[in-house]
């Protein structure tokens, strides 16, 4: 389910050393689908949509993430900690600041997890998980397992404003420095949503064995 997924702390990590390693033009995969999108989803950042300064980098932020990870970048630019199932950055409707929706994999509420009530005599099981390199995944369970138990897979739903005074501004133009400053872009979220995320994620894993 994650994109590229980790058991690292850090809920998200810029994976450069994937990016370069294997970069069809020897330097970035990312820079390459940067590239690819500056007529496209990039364009409103400088096509006069959005008159505001502040809502030109809102938009540059949003378009660099969705550009960072899947189903564009597959595995993505942006690696997931294993219990990351999404994460989207996006603009506001509302008042033009850029949100996050993060969704990460969860225990059974507590209350759940003391009783067997509610379970009616069947076995219920948790999150399957699969082994992913030297860590793990959460993944949807097969047919198979579904024919042998039922499943509550219980997760969590973090929606957050994300600052972005740290962020760089948009860019004037295609050419003027939009990789790097997608790149940035990124990583300044990449730190950002961590802040956010990272001391649910600490409290999950603290509390992985039941």
């Amino acid at each position: 389910m994650s994109s590229h997924s980790d058991t690292s702390a850090a809920p998200f990590r810029v994976d450069g050393e994937y990016d370069r390693e294997y970069a069809g033009d020897g330097v970035s995969r990312y820079g390459a689908y940067v590239r690819a999108r500056l007529d496209g989803s990039f364009a409103e950042c400088w096509d006069g949509t959005w008159e505001e300064p502040s809502s030109r980098r809102v938009a540059f932020a949003a378009a660099a993430w969705r550009t960072a990870v899947g189903p564009v970048m597959s595995p993505g630019y942006v690696g997931y900690h294993s219990r990351v199932l999404s994460a989207r950055v996006e603009r506001s409707g509302w008042d033009g600041s850029l949100i996050a929706v993060v969704n990460l994999a969860a225990p059974w509420p507590a209350a759940l997890a003391r009783s067997r009530e509610w379970q009616g005599g069947r076995r219920w099981r948790d999150w399957p998980t699969e082994l992913r390199g030297d860590g793990y995944d959460f993944v949807d369970p097969t047919e198979q397992d579904v024919a042998e138990y039922p499943f509550l897979q219980a997760s969590l739903a973090l929606t957050f404003r994300v600052p972005v005074d740290r962020l760089p501004a948009a860019p004037e133009g295609p050419d003027d420095g939009a990789e790097e400053r997608a790149r940035l872009a990124v990583e300044g979220l990449v730190a950002e949503l961590n802040h956010a995320v990272g001391p649910v994620l600490a409290v999950l894993e603290g509390g992985r064995s039941r």
